[in-house]
């Protein structure tokens, strides 16, 4: 069923790609040099950002950006170790040729966020706090897993069982509040349903990592509360291509002895660019300063084809992935199996996608997207036998519509999205199997007036969750029939920038948000073994309905970019895992009933980049959330209990105040840099939870690129932890058997063609 309706979205996608291309469209080529020496610049990246065209530069500087349609359009050229250009560039009748003179600098700034952003802008002219990790600094940050990439980012922490389960916490909040996006759409995997269950997404081949903190569900609808990671590749070729190019990379780690390679290509075909893309991973058990991590281990292999026809009027294409990760999660510890369990996922994906740029008319563009996932999850015991297995099939298609400027100037987006889902379980955790779908429809409206930047929208979701088997969930001594629910909001957000001058800006949003349980926070009455954990969901769960605010203050000038916000999350209805005390029906581990609250989760984070002198840069950040939960609810909500009245205290699982300060010294040819990375004790305690110590651990890197017939060649060096501290993550699992991972050497090298 979830693949016929698969193939109907498809049909659909197909049917939204215009018959006939624009009248007038004109070669536009160009050459990037360096600003001081005139030098052409080989493996500078030029975009065309409205058309979503991307092209390097040849090894004498020059590039071609193809057939490009008649009017003004806007240019981001980058290389690494060069400050991005942006640029408006007017096509008329004729061909035109352009020349781009980078200037180099230490502090490399994002061009462009097109996450949580109806179109893709600058990145100072975001309206929510954003981070992003590109070219060297995703180099120096390149990790096993996505998590692990984006940790210590401002506001953002990891959430893990063992190194190969890293899933990003952000502003304190994890699970299904914190959206993964493999270029804007979502993975298909059951990662945000418990600590145990990695994210079936592979790091290595990222092109850029685009992380929003503040709830996104105007945009993205349920499980965007908390926010957004964006992982960018552009799996479906958005340009044309005239020979074959693409990169090479591999990675050693000393921490896991592990080992990494892959490649990326993009090639033409006839009328067709192809892409291919392949990653092999193997790493072993952990070393930790007291010794190994037993069953850490993780092999992967991700590959990925797609073809696409690129025309003036935008492009089409399809794509297919399979991911397939096999790693440990470690035992010894209460409700643990003694040598731990193994986890063996595998992922296929089918992807279509259309992207149209109008020529006349009220919609300047507009996309279709759908996406088919068909994904397998098997939970294993040292004896071999299974005992827990998830199934899922997913389809999903999106549409989005942008229009041209109305009514003196608004500009904004029309959406829609439809997903169905079927979820089969069977083994120990006795949740029964659960169909569900989910549709939402969203406007949003922007205008510019001046210096002040102003965004409205609104969004509606209903969704629908049904069991397909008969059971009952055993809440607070009473059986709940696991019957269908229905779920329905309101999603709201305004929010406005101001440029002040000099580099400054001041913004500000409020927006309500909401987020359904999911089948395993309704219908769980089990032991999970992988998780450690006998969960015990409540099929009358409420929803929840969030009110937040954020103010931020941003500068971004030639030598320093800036950012400091603070927030405020009000939750009604708060749903989490709350620790009981006492042991499940087998009688071996803790019991986890999944409850609702009013919670709020306030903080503060900042983000400092500054060019001391030339090719010297500070960097700091510093992030902090409290999570209370307060209010007059029903102890087990749904079953009759009495309200009784609940003391503010504090939500299980926050991080603790922390931060990082480093100084880096980098030209367009070497980098090495230092950073010291700390966090606070955390004593503010959820039930059941244990102190964890503060941290402090010293980071070193080293960076090289170097230019050999055209191609760029970087080899990065990074050291973690280099001397080798005891670090115990608070929102680690396996943090009181034994510490994070010592001291740790890490080699990527990387070829560009």
């Amino acid at each position: 069923m979830a693949f016929r309706a698969f193939v109907g979205l498809m049909a659909l996608c197909v049917a939204s790609v215009p018959l006939r291309a624009q009248a007038v469209a004109v070669p536009v080529r160009g050459i990037v040099r360096d600003s001081a020496s005139g030098t052409p610049l080989a493996a500078a990246v030029v975009r065309l950002v409205a058309l979503h065209r991307e092209v390097r530069t040849h090894e004498d500087g020059h590039f071609e950006l193809g057939l490009v349609p008649a009017g003004t359009h806007e240019l981001v050229v980058q290389r690494i170790g060069y400050r991005a250009l942006r640029r408006a560039v007017r096509v008329e009748a004729i061909p035109l040729t352009l020349t781009f003179s980078l200037v180099e600098a230490p502090m490399q700034m994002a061009a462009t966020v097109v996450t949580g952003q109806i179109s893709e802008r600058g990145a100072a002219d975001a309206l929510s706090t954003t981070s992003v990790l590109a070219d060297a600094a995703l180099d120096r940050r390149l990790d096993g897993t996505l998590g692990a990439t984006v940790a210590g980012l401002p506001g953002v922490s990891v959430g893990r069982m063992g190194p190969a389960t890293a899933r990003p916490v952000v502003r304190g909040m994890g699970g299904d509040r914190v959206l993964i996006l493999e270029d804007g759409m979502r993975p298909g995997d059951l990662s945000a349903t418990s600590m145990d269950h990695a994210v079936a997404v592979e790091a290595l081949t990222a092109e850029r990592v685009e992380v929003v903190r503040g709830p996104m569900s105007l945009l993205y609808g349920s499980s965007a509360l908390g926010g957004v990671v964006n992982l960018i590749r552009e799996e479906i070729p958005t340009a044309a291509v005239d020979h074959l190019h693409g990169s090479v990379l591999t990675q050693l780690s000393s921490g896991n002895t592990g080992a990494t390679a892959g490649g990326v290509f993009e090639a033409p075909l006839g009328p067709l660019a192809v892409r291919a893309e392949g990653t092999w991973r193997r790493d072993g058990d952990v070393r930790t300063p007291v010794g190994v991590l037993a069953n850490t281990g993780a092999s992967a292999v991700n590959g990925g084809v797609a073809a696409s026809l690129v025309r003036p009027w935008g492009y089409a294409g399809v794509a297919y992935r399979l991911y397939d990760n096999e790693y440990g999660l470690p035992g010894g510890f209460v409700g643990a199996h003694p040598g731990g369990v193994d986890i063996a996922m595998r992922r296929h994906t089918v992807r279509a996608e259309a992207d149209w740029h109008g020529a006349t008319g009220l919609i300047e563009s507009a996309r279709a997207t759908m996406t088919f996932t068909d994904y397998l999850h098997d939970e294993v015991t040292g004896s071999g036998s299974v005992s827990t297995r998830f199934a899922q099939q997913m389809t999903v298609g999106e549409a989005v519509a942008r229009h041209r400027p109305v009514a003196g100037g608004v500009t904004g987006a029309w959406g829609l999205r439809l997903q169905y889902r079927d979820v089969n379980l069977s083994g120990a955790l006795r949740t029964p199997s659960t169909a569900d779908w989910s549709a939402g429809l969203f406007a949003v409206e922007e205008l510019q007036v001046g210096r002040t930047h102003a965004q409205a929208g609104v969004r509606y979701d209903l969704g629908r969750f049904i069991p397909l088997e008969s059971a009952d969930v055993t809440v607070g001594g009473v059986a709940v029939p696991a019957a269908p629910r229905t779920f329905g909001s309101l999603s709201a957000s305004v929010g406005l920038l101001r440029e002040l001058g000099g580099g400054v800006r001041i913004g500000s949003n409020v927006s309500r948000s909401f987020r359904t349980p999911d089948f395993n926070e309704l219908y769980s009455d089990g032991p999970h073994l992988a998780a450690y954990s006998y969960d015990v969901g409540n099929p009358r769960l409420d929803q929840e309905v969030g009110l937040g605010a954020e103010a931020f203050l941003r500068l971004e000038r030639e030598r320093v970019r800036a950012e400091v916000a603070v927030f405020s999350n009000g939750m009604r209805g708060y749903i989490f895992a709350r620790n009981v005390g006492e042991l499940g029906r087998q009688g071996e581990r803790w019991k986890f009933q999944y409850v609702n609250e009013d919670a709020r989760l306030s903080g503060a984070e900042a983000d400092l980049s500054w060019t001391l002198r030339e090719h010297l840069v500070v960097e700091a950040t510093a992030s902090m959330v409290r999570g209370t939960i307060s209010g007059d609810r029903d102890t087990i909500p749904g079953v009759g209990a009495e309200p009784e009245r609940i003391e503010s205290r504090d939500l299980p699982f926050i991080p603790p105040l922390n931060g990082r300060v480093g100084l880096r010294h980098e030209t367009a040819a070497w980098s090495a840099g230092g950073a010291v990375r700390w966090a606070a004790a955390q004593d503010r305690l959820g039930d059941f939870e244990t102190r964890t110590a503060g941290f402090a651990a010293l980071d070193l890197s080293f960076g090289r690129r170097f230019l050999v017939g055209g191609r760029l060649h970087a080899l990065t060096l990074r050291i973690d932890n280099a001397l080798d501290a005891e670090i115990r993550d608070h929102l680690s699992r396996t943090k009181l058997i034994i510490p994070d991972m010592g001291r740790n050497v890490a080699l990527l090298y990387r070829v560009q063609f």
